[in-house]
């Protein structure tokens, strides 16, 4: 029987600041596989914790790491428009292509662009032990129920944000940066959806992966420096279909909730945050948001 796997990066995280997303889960009893990025060079305390966890640990070099960074933050991109141009056609034929691309990317990207590469790799090489696969952040998340008990079927879902792109000031950032002016103008009425948890069946969750490779392949001269910049492809591809068979659910309506207010969602007697329809929401993102909140996943 195929296992479901949440799949997320910590880089650069010590286990406290990420602890409740851990604990959340063990007071679920979530059953299926949890992997995490995770930089070589990661404290031995926080290795041993996710260990104890029974996380299956993802090793990126530290190398890899430091480079992409230095490189985004340089501004160097602006220099290198047209070679980088030249790499990607250079490299975007072939049947390997997506691997070329994605060895491109590990380089070129901060993690928070790279990542999807990463989780690439681990679910092709594994993609038959799993069913459902959920991609989250880490830091700013907690579970308070499982997220895959009302998948059926083949889906893919993404997850709305409260406000327009237009005034989500990252996104709309991102959009015009990546995509241009036209691109941003044409998407600024629609809602803003978090790269931050995105849930599948495993073969639309590759194909997904496969196509947002390529995208920010594509647009590598374009890194603005800064981390996130995966959140303006990720709406972009969404809205202009890609992802065909996909669902764009309405927060905080079913698996997840982006907590960027507290006017949808209500604490139920057993400090559970519930949706307008009294039910409780398996995924909190942005918990940290609202230090004075007092879930029951946090205590």
């Amino acid at each position: 029987m195929r296992k479901n796997l949440i799949i997320g990066a910590a880089t650069g995280y010590k286990y406290d600041a990420m602890k409740y997303f851990f604990t959340s889960l063990k007071k679920i009893n979530f059953d299926g596989d949890i992997a995490i990025l995770v930089s070589e060079s990661v404290d031995e305390e926080t290795k041993s914790n996710l260990l104890l966890h029974g996380v299956k640990l993802i090793f990126i070099k530290d190398s890899a790491i430091s480079f992409a960074k230095k490189y985004a933050q340089s501004r160097l991109w602006k220099v290198h428009y047209l070679p980088h141009k030249l790499l990607f056609n250079l490299l975007n034929n072939g049947p390997d292509k997506i691997n070329k691309l994605s060895r491109y990317l590990k380089i070129f990207h901060l993690i928070s662009g790279s990542r999807y590469c990463y989780y690439y790799d681990y679910m092709l090489a594994n993609k038959n032990k799993y069913k459902y696969i959920l991609t989250t952040d880490v830091r700013d998340v907690v579970f308070q129920a499982d997220p895959f008990a009302g998948l059926k079927d083949e889906v893919l879902k993404f997850y709305e944000q409260d406000e327009s792109i237009e005034h989500n000031f990252y996104t709309s950032y991102w959009i015009k940066h990546a995509f241009g002016k036209k691109a941003l103008a044409a998407l600024k009425d629609k809602k803003s959806i978090c790269s931050g948890t995105t849930i599948g069946s495993v073969d639309r969750m590759l194909d997904y992966l496969e196509k947002m490779i390529v995208v920010q392949a594509q647009i590598t001269g374009g890194l603005t420096g800064l981390g996130g910049f995966d959140q303006g492809v990720h709406n972009y591809m969404i809205y202009n279909n890609y992802f065909p068979e996909c669902a764009v659910i309405e927060n905080p309506t079913q698996e997840v909730v982006t907590l960027e207010n507290l006017e949808s969602v209500t604490l139920n007697s057993d400090n559970e945050l519930v949706n307008q329809n009294n039910k409780v929401i398996p995924v909190v993102h942005l918990y940290d948001r609202y230090p004075d909140l007092k879930l029951k996943a946090l205590l």
